[in-house]
């Protein structure tokens, strides 16, 4: 085997690992409020990434723009994963799986409405068939869409401007920082944000509790396994592979790999957790997918 299949190999491995996120976090939240769950995964993932890239973030703290770039795009990152967790709680791990991938799909509207570039026709294409695969997939006519799709749609919508920021406001100097130091800033601010959200819970508990629930965790086998699963494994080891592999692979197979995303997370849903879903959100689901890997499979063909 040489060296790019093993590349894409792991790198499908890595899609693997995200996708079992949703399971091991949907379990958790019967036992854990989501921003208990949240914080304590990036409260561990901030000091195994230090352990792994300690040394690269410190020269963060000496660049005042770098930092406050990083602390941008660790909020961003944050907000995400808060919006996504909450919303898993009240929907399903497959709807939140593929609501997530929409990311790729408010990309181009980031671009075109916020960095004011201007998309390609094929990804306005994948914005109109992303955008149909999330109507049908909130399968409207069985009044299905809650207000869980919604913040999962809302954490995709950041993450895309996350994505726009890494990529449009002119942050070249973000790539002195490296991906080790990025990393612990962003599973830093992340737990701070859950720390802030459990001083204002105890300063104002009655309004905090309408909107993210009672903070509470039951500790068990799920909790545990989902806290270590997610920190270690899904965010740090999974990283660490990534940035090691992705380079030898192209932009074009990256995509259509990370794409299998929410296919892996359906897959483990329906048979760990006994999920389904109609057929009418599977058409939507499978149009979310096709949104996601359009840019990618035109340039594949273009390129033979």
């Amino acid at each position: 085997m040489d060296n790019t299949r093993r590349a894409e190999l792991l790198l499908v491995g890595v899609t693997l690992l995200w996708a079992g996120t949703f399971l091991f976090i949907k379990r958790a939240l019967e036992w854990c409020d989501p921003f208990t769950l949240v914080t304590l995964r990036f409260a561990l993932a901030t000091v195994a990434a230090f352990v792994v890239w300690g040394t690269a973030a410190s020269r963060v703290w000496t660049d005042r723009v770098l930092l406050r770039h990083a602390l941008v795009l660790g909020l961003a990152y944050g907000t995400g994963f808060y919006l996504q967790t909450w919303g898993l709680l009240h929907t399903t791990i497959a709807r939140s799986a593929f609501y997530t991938g929409t990311f790729v799909v408010f990309v181009p509207l980031m671009q075109r409405f916020v960095w004011r570039r201007h998309p390609t026709v094929r990804e306005w294409w994948g914005v109109v068939l992303g955008i149909t695969g999330i109507a049908l997939l909130s399968n409207p006519d069985a009044d299905s869409f809650n207000r869980g799709d919604l913040a999962t749609l809302a954490g995709a919508l950041v993450w895309s401007y996350y994505m726009g920021y890494l990529s449009y406001s002119g942050i070249e100097r973000l790539g002195r920082l490296g991906t080790g130091a990025l990393v612990i800033l962003q599973c830093a601010v992340t737990t701070i944000l859950g720390v802030l959200w459990y001083i204002a819970t105890t300063v104002f508990p009655a309004g905090t509790n309408k909107v993210g629930g009672i903070v509470r965790v039951v500790w068990n086998v799920d909790v545990v396994v989902a806290v270590l699963y997610t920190s270690l494994l899904a965010s740090v080891v999974a990283t660490y592979v990534q940035t090691r592999v992705q380079p030898g692979v192209s932009a074009t197979r990256v995509a259509l790999i990370f794409a299998l995303e929410p296919v892996f997370a359906t897959a483990l849903g329906i048979v760990a957790h006994g999920e389904r879903l109609t057929l009418v959100e599977t058409i939507g689901a499978a149009m979310i997918v096709a949104a996601a890997v359009l840019p990618a499979v035109v340039q594949l063909v273009n390129e033979r």
